[in-house]
């Protein structure tokens, strides 16, 4: 029986044909939408913001403060695209965008208390924001305040603080841009936004990041080495196994997890550990040898990038997350079901429909049922292994 190439089911060139991964992409008007509700988010905090923290300080006795204005960064998968949009309510696509200030203020100032004076400040503002144009303020998360902008996206704002020689070369920095975008008439622009948020990021401090939160003081959280360790990863290993990090995210939301489901970060990082940018350019194979290779990656320790350099007892294991709800069995063993599923439909089932109706069964019909894209492959891919080194697959034609 010969094989199947599936490829083009999930990414192609070809004009006119909606792929998986055109679907899981927002929309322009959608992504518009969201970074329009980004910018009057930092708006408000901009102008609003240092002076309720000054008046807040001052109710609680601790005397007059000099607070500046924030600046600001996008993080999370929106930073790092690998943003998908919602597969079923109440998933939302969401947008993470951390405020940022100086420690000066912080120093005279009992810690816990001026971390739960900023986040109170950062929520006030927002609310009366939220009144203005009719969005819903969910007050509920202890780390940020999110701002519900409509039924499928919310924007996420954390609050950080950094040292201040930090953050006067990222003022100066964002100043130097201003400057030259407004003499090139486009500092109103998203796509500016988006370029000074990507310069002004390589400034931020690699230490002494410090998020305040509601209830738990300040907490050191830098978001900044996992932005940085994705970006990495692609360089080296091509936009491919983002795509696959992609995949793997939409097939993690398809699923109904009675529990719990498996973290973003924890199905990169594992996904990461198990790619092989040398197998194939085809994303069915791709997607099949990290599926093949996660089980044994699962089972184990799966440590943060942004823990990696630190000694063994600091640091953290995302696959520990899985035993907190009793999770890891149910997440490995549907892992594998789906790798049987895929390796069927690309190696034994010949039959383009059913290919078809197999990968919906596991990524839902954002996935396009669409036989007649699907073609034999030139040469029959090796049956991929169930061990923890998986040998490289058939070279195959891309479709």
């Amino acid at each position: 029986m010969p094989s199947l190439n599936l490829h083009s089911l999930f990414d192609t060139r070809v004009e006119g044909r909606v792929t998986f991964l055109d679907n899981l992409t927002l929309d322009p008007d959608d992504r518009s939408l969201m970074l329009s509700a980004r910018t009057e988010i930092r708006a408000r905090l901009k102008a609003r913001l240092p002076r309720r923290i000054q008046k807040k300080a001052e109710d609680a006795g601790q005397g007059h403060i000099e607070v500046p204005e924030p600046r600001f960064f996008t993080q999370g998968s929106w930073s790092y695209k690998t943003l998908n949009t919602p597969c079923r309510p109440p998933q939302q696509a969401d947008l993470d965008d951390g405020a940022y200030l100086p420690f000066s203020y912080i120093e005279s100032q009992p810690p816990a208390q001026m971390s739960a004076l900023l986040f109170e400040a950062v929520e006030e503002v927002l609310s009366e924001l939220a009144d203005d144009k009719g969005w819903k303020i969910d007050t509920n998360n202890d780390n940020c305040t999110r701002l519900i902008i409509s039924d499928a996206k919310h924007i996420d704002v954390p609050v950080y603080s950094i040292p201040d020689h930090e953050f006067e070369t990222l003022v100066k920095a964002s100043m130097e841009m201003y400057r030259i975008a407004a003499a090139n008439e486009v500092f109103d622009s998203a796509d500016y936004a988006e370029r000074a948020d990507e310069q002004e990021w390589h400034m931020m401090p690699t230490e002494g990041v410090l998020m305040a939160t509601k209830n738990r003081g300040w907490q050191d959280s830098d978001p900044r080495p996992i932005r940085d360790w994705v970006v990495e990863q692609v360089e080296l290993k091509g936009e491919q196994l983002r795509r696959v990090m992609r995949y793997l995210k939409a097939w993690r939301d398809f699923q109904k997890w009675d529990k719990d489901d498996p973290k973003s970060i924890l199905l990169m990082v594992a996904a990461d550990a198990a790619f092989d940018s040398s197998v194939d350019r085809r994303d069915d194979l791709a997607l099949l040898k990290v599926l093949r290779g996660l089980p044994d990656i699962l089972r184990g320790k799966v440590i943060s990038p942004s823990t990696r350099d630190k000694p063994p007892g600091e640091q953290e294991d995302l696959a520990r997350r899985l035993d907190n709800k009793g999770i890891r069995r149910d997440v490995i063993a549907r892992i594998e079901h789906f790798a049987d599923q895929l390796e069927y439909a690309i190696n034994t089932c010949g039959i383009p429909t059913k290919a078809c109706e197999i990968l919906i069964e596991h990524l839902g019909d954002r996935l396009p049922n669409d036989p007649e894209r699907v073609t034999q492959s030139t040469v029959q891919s090796q049956p991929a292994q169930k061990t923890n080194v998986v040998p490289p697959l058939g070279k195959t034609t891309a479709g």
